[in-house]
């Protein structure tokens, strides 16, 4: 058992029950593209606290809830379990979670399309071969054409911030961005925040941008970036003794912007 717990993410996990395919045939519609995009808007931050799991123990509270929604019958949250363990945190082998999102991307679920690429982020690159690496990056595109949000999310903010073996290129990646957002895809904005940070100035609408982004990644992270902006700008209208930019942050302070909002701002 020791020898086990030593080196269990070098071992399939074997804690996990069966998952039940009549149950996933049960499942409407409507009910998958909700479970999706709780899934996914909680698998960056699976291993620490969030918005929607707050406290110390919020990781434990993430594995009780995929768990849940494996057993009522959400393929997804299953495979993702077999790679993550939430409460501990640990990462278990690729090869198995792979597989079966390959199998099911071949017969058309476009959410496994997009879940390959998410798992691979979370594992070590010296973990992660070229072969899983080439294979997410493939089913993320073929996903995003398909127009998944989470697709489109994930491609666009590979674009914007160049990784991932992506070149950088806004012009594509912002409207992948910005299609997702419509969708009602809130989470993984550190994409557009890079990007209006390059484009500070002391414009209304380059600041506004970048709060607005910010704010909305403080609704699905722990994060205090927008509070840190309206500091920044202070000190900046103190500086250039300018009242438009004190009014300007009092009434950025004051607004609580909504996702729609931030995407009717454009980028341009």
């Amino acid at each position: 058992m020791l020898v086990y717990e030593s080196a269990r993410e070098y071992f399939p996990r074997s804690d996990l029950r069966s998952f039940d395919e009549r149950k996933a045939k049960l499942l409407s519609a409507g009910k998958r593209a909700s479970y999706e995009l709780e899934l996914f808007s909680e698998l960056s931050q699976w291993n620490r606290p969030s918005r929607r799991y707050p406290a110390e123990g919020g990781p434990r509270l993430r594995e009780r809830r995929w768990r849940q929604l494996a057993g009522e019958g959400f393929e997804l949250a299953h495979i993702a379990l077999q790679l993550l363990q939430p409460n501990g945190g640990y990462v278990y082998p690729l090869d198995r979670p792979m597989k079966r999102l390959q199998e099911l991307a071949e017969q058309g679920d476009a959410g496994a399309m997009c879940l390959m690429a998410s798992l691979v982020a979370q594992v070590k690159k010296a973990r992660v071969s070229n072969e899983h690496a080439e294979t997410a990056r493939k089913w993320l595109k073929v996903g995003a054409e398909r127009g998944h949000p989470e697709c489109q999310l994930q491609l666009g903010r590979r674009l914007l911030l160049g990784i991932d073996g992506m070149f950088r290129d806004p012009g594509r990646g912002l409207p992948l961005e910005f299609a997702a957002r419509r969708s009602g895809y809130a989470h993984d904005v550190d994409g557009l925040v890079a990007y209006f940070q390059q484009r500070w100035s002391t414009e209304a609408i380059d600041l506004s941008r970048l709060y607005c982004w910010l704010s909305i990644e403080a609704q699905s992270r722990l994060s205090d970036g927008s509070q840190k902006m309206l500091r920044l700008l202070r000190v900046e209208a103190q500086r250039l003794e300018s009242d438009r930019l004190k009014a300007l942050a009092s009434r950025l302070e004051s607004t609580r912007f909504s996702l729609q909002a931030c995407v009717e701002l454009g980028a341009s």
